[in-house]
């Protein structure tokens, strides 16, 4: 095994590696051969390793089988501009998303949106200094995955997730487990505040000063100043059950048109506005390249035309609300949500290595875009402001 798996996967005990192997063969006997882990990276979710693990296993008279399964592990590590707490009640539960894979909702919900099944998953106690891990085994989606997604994937997944999100805006029929997310995006959101008394700061910096031009500052600035409307408006929308982070790298489609969306990454999950979704797939699909610059206008009217298809064919819901939803949600997300990482990025050199993994692309490269992006989501907070009549 290699050093990342003698870390992770070496607390993984042999009868729960046996059960896995049964699982995903769906048979009784699976006895393993052989068995091998590469780590995958596909994202910086806080204390998140994600692993493909291929192994051989005897199942009597069925012979020699080959299978492959995806484990996640959780733990409470973080990179300084992350956040993870051990509070089931905190925004920021470092296992919320173990939770909801051994949840009986999560899998009994068969509509658009789905979670990967779950062959098994556990917890360890690594010691005093080393704290806890949690393990989940799931379905290796990668041959549903088509991307680059088109104009029409997203509208298909935006459908998806209004049809997911109607099911849940009766209150009587939303998940009420203890560990599920609560005001999420006040959490998220407010870890701006230390940054906002430096914003000035971004000008004396090359590369943030780029990326931090005299009137974003501005309006970043305006825009936290108004927080506290911007989420009590969002309060009275009405409320329903959300992914929070379905963007590509979290979505297998396995056709422009599917009729299903298979999501990971259910560490967000909980309680939410309506239109809230779209604030990821709009424009957390911007921020990590998923769509070119030139069809931003586009995506947003595609995500909201497919949103609202969807939604109807639920419950229906009004455009106003999901309009909103989603611009509100945004400007608080997208816009003064961006302020830690982007100061992470720009002006702290140990962090620089992290541009080319999450963006697959040249430092300079990435500058140009994040400027770009944060001009998107200037207009976005200004039609925020003007919803609330700020």
């Amino acid at each position: 095994m290699d050093g990342h798996e003698l870390t992770y996967l070496q607390h993984i005990d042999e009868p729960s590696w046996q059960r896995i192997a049964q699982e995903v063969l769906d048979c009784e006997r699976a006895d393993i051969l052989s068995r091998k882990a590469e780590e995958i990276f596909i994202g910086i979710g806080a204390g998140t390793r994600v692993f493909r693990v291929t192994g051989s296993s005897n199942t009597g008279h069925r012979g020699t089988r080959r299978w492959t399964v995806i484990i996640k592990v959780l733990s409470l590590e973080k990179l300084d501009f992350q956040s993870t707490s051990s509070d089931a009640r905190s925004w920021d539960y470092w296992k919320r998303e173990w939770h909801a894979y051994r949840s009986d909702w999560l899998h009994r919900h068969h509509g658009t949106l789905i979670a990967p099944r779950c062959f098994g998953s556990g917890e360890v106690r690594l010691g005093k200094s080393e704290g806890e891990m949690a393990w989940i085994a799931m379905t290796d989606l990668t041959s549903s995955q088509h991307r680059p997604w088109t104009l029409t994937s997203f509208r298909t997944v935006a459908s998806h997730l209004g049809t997911f999100n109607g099911r849940y805006l009766d209150p009587a029929g939303q998940p009420a487990d203890p560990w599920i997310s609560r005001d999420w995006l006040r959490g998220w959101s407010e870890q701006a505040a230390p940054f906002i008394n430096q914003l000035s700061s971004a000008n004396a910096h090359s590369d943030a000063k780029r990326i931090f031009t005299a009137d974003l500052v501005d309006d970043l600035i305006r825009t936290w100043d108004e927080r506290e409307s911007l989420h009590t408006a969002l309060a009275e929308l009405p409320q329903t059950f959300c992914h929070n982070d379905a963007f590509p790298r979290n979505v297998f489609l396995a056709s422009p048109r599917g009729a299903q969306s298979a999501a990971i990454d259910w560490a967000f999950c909980g309680l939410a506005p309506i239109g809230q979704e779209l604030s990821a797939l709009v424009g957390v699909s911007q921020t990590f390249m998923e769509i070119p610059r030139r069809c931003w206008d586009d995506l947003e009217q595609s995500c909201l035309d497919g949103y609202l298809s969807g939604l109807q064919l639920s419950t229906g819901g009004r455009s106003a609300d999901v309009r909103a939803g989603y611009v509100l949600s945004s400007a608080l997300r997208l816009g003064i949500g961006s302020i830690p990482p982007l100061f992470a990025l720009t002006m702290n050199p140990q962090h620089r290595n992290l541009v080319h993994r999450l963006f697959a692309c040249p430092y300079e490269t990435w500058i140009d875009h994040a400027a770009a992006v944060m001009r998107f989501q200037q207009r976005v907070m200004r039609r925020a402001r003007t919803l609330i009549g700020s």
